[in-house]
């Protein structure tokens, strides 16, 4: 949730650049920006162990770059997680997710947003034995012309289990 919060808050920012941009009919402006944050969870339910949760902590790193001319404004980047997964039972499990977006934003109406995501997670025994890895595989595509959404594309997930859960 707060993944969307900040790329919603960048594209915000993005849109106020583009706008300024095509008032004032000037040349494309860039903007290249890496932000890094970290993040914790607690509470998270063990698929594989019935009764058994986790807390995560990682780090969450935002980077994009946006180019705004008059008739519009493109932004695409990349939103990589990192972290690792204590597990009440102690087993851990180190975790990794990433997200490459594009959103076209046209001076017709048309916004065309694409998002690939991968989720993966290496799963240890209390020993630091790899017991199995997980992989999970989305892929999204929305196009919205003039704020009624026209086309929603889905490659749905895909969940891959290498070893026994």
């Amino acid at each position: 949730m707060k993944r969307i919060a900040l790329v919603l808050a960048v594209v915000a920012v993005v849109a106020s650049v583009a706008a300024t941009s095509a008032s004032s009919g000037s040349a494309a402006t860039i903007v290249r920006e890496t932000i890094t944050a970290p993040f914790t969870e607690t509470d998270i339910p063990h698929d594989c162990r019935p009764g058994v949760t986790g807390t995560l902590q990682g780090t969450d790193v935002f980077t994009y770059q946006s180019v705004a001319t008059a008739e519009g404004f493109h932004i695409a980047g990349t939103i990589t997680d990192s972290g690792r997964i204590d597990w009440s039972d102690g087993t851990y499990t180190i975790i990794g997710s990433v997200d490459h977006f594009a959103w076209n934003f046209v001076g017709t109406g048309t916004e065309v947003r694409t998002n690939a995501h991968v989720d993966t997670g290496d799963f240890y025994s209390v020993d630091g034995v790899f017991e199995f890895r997980a992989t999970f595989h989305l892929v999204e595509h929305v196009t919205v012309t003039d704020g009624d959404v026209t086309r929603i594309e889905f490659v749905r997930g895909h969940l891959h289990l290498f070893g026994d859960c």
